[in-house]
Parts: C-alpha cells; structure tokens; sequence
C-alpha cells in the first residue's frame, strides 16, 4: 500500500481517488485490539481485549474504555494517545452541549460532532487522521440506549451491533450469530466476554485482559465500567464453555 508521492499530506488524493493518510490509519486500527459494542433490551454493552505490553506494567493502567460522561461510555483502539485524545474531545463537546442546553447530551449530537473533527483532521495538511476507531454507548429519554461507532475517515453510523480492530470479522460473524436484542445486559455479558477471548486466539502466548463495561436499566442508565473481580469471574465462565466447545468438537 504504497503512496508513491501521494501520501505526504491528506489532503492529496492519488490519481485513483484514495487518500493515503486515512488508509495508514485504518492499517493501524486493524492491528490493534478488538473492540466491540452490542445493544440489549435493556442497556448497552462495550469491550476491549488488550495485550499486556510489559511484565512489570500494572494491571489496568493501559486503559482502552472510559466513561465520557455519566450516560455515555467510550472505547478505542489503535494508537493509544490518539484514543485518549479522542476521549478528551467527546467529554469537551458533551460539556459544552450540557453547559449550553441544560440538558442530557444526545448520542445522535455527539456522533455528529465527533465524526466531524475526525473528517476534519483527513482535509489539512497540518494534520493527519486519528489513528483510532471509537466505539460509544449512550443513553437519552427520547431514543433510548444508542450505540454509535466513528471510524478513522470520519465514518460514522448507529449499531445494533458492531466491532473493529484485528478480531473484528470474528467478532462480527458472532454477534451476528446472537440475539443479543432479545437478551437483558446480565445474560448477554459472558457471550461478550467469550467473543472476545475468540479474538484472542491467535495471541494466546501473551497475556491478555478483558475490560468491559455497562450502561443499563441496573446501572440507572448510568455507565458503569466493570471491577477486576467481575470480569475475572466472567473471563473465568467464558474460557469453560471455551474449552467446552473444544471437547464437543474433538
């Protein structure tokens, strides 16, 4: 994938009408961990796998999911600065809505607003795209719980269902395999969990973590990120029919 002249700013097109700049940040996003969100009938659920880069790091401190506001929840992928950034600009735009309107901030508002800074980095050559997807959950009085997902071009669509990084068809095939809509929050966490220990197949010599996190009736609609006891018990349900299924078929 070879710019030939045509990737030194985004703003270039090459003479096939691609960009570049957005390519080398989707490629980035694609090797990066796998992160997914699924609506249920009652909430909204997000998650991350994540290697652990360094034997000495610790335990959840390279975080991948953030609250953004106290009714919406986000996760990342990619670079990780770029994330968190990201992050900072969608608490920004929440506050700034919250400040001016008095009221909750819509998902709808915020997708629009965030997809349009990532549009924006992708038409000055004094900036280069977000090397990073965002994944975000929310909640209003008018349309419920929403999950949206804004990718590096500044892409952005609401889901039922979606996932993006190196496990991402995976974990699409199995969402899509669930009736996660028909499901409460409660049921549906470790068939989360356990689409995302599958990602994890081809980096089963590493250590992993799962993060995961809810918005939902049970957290009163707020968004509430999973302790390490909670997912450990969850990872720990996932890996046995894991390993259930792997009997099955052998």
């Amino acid at each position: 994938m070879s710019g030939t002249g045509f990737d030194y700013e985004c703003s270039s097109l090459s003479p096939e009408g691609r960009l570049f700049q957005v390519e080398y940040a989707e490629k980035a996003v694609e090797n990066s961990s796998t992160i997914l969100g699924v609506v249920c009938k009652d909430g909204v659920i997000l998650g991350t796998e994540k290697i652990v880069l360094n034997k000495m790091m610790v335990s959840g401190t390279d975080k991948r999911l953030y609250s953004i506001s106290v009714h919406t929840g986000g996760v990342v992928n990619g670079l990780t600065p770029d994330g968190r950034a990201v992050i900072q600009k969608c608490r920004e735009e929440v506050q700034q809505y919250e400040t001016m309107f008095g009221i909750r901030c819509p998902g709808t508002v915020l997708n629009e607003r965030i997809a349009m800074k990532f549009q924006m980095s992708t038409i000055y050559s004094a900036y280069r795209p977000f090397g990073t997807s965002l994944i975000f959950s929310s909640h209003d009085k008018i349309k419920g719980y929403q999950l949206y997902m804004v990718e590096p071009s500044g892409t952005s669509y609401q889901y039922f269902g979606c996932a993006s990084g190196r496990g991402k068809q995976m974990a699409r095939n199995e969402i899509e395999k669930q009736k996660f809509r028909e499901m409460t929050v409660e049921e549906a966490l470790p068939k989360v969990a356990k689409i995302l220990l599958k990602c994890q197949e081809e980096m089963k010599d590493k250590k992993q973590e799962l993060e995961l996190s809810i918005l939902a009736d049970s957290s009163a609609q707020r968004h509430k990120i999973l302790d390490r006891q909670a997912i450990d018990a969850l990872t720990k349900e996932a890996l046995r029919q894991i390993q259930g299924e792997d009997v099955e078929m052998a």
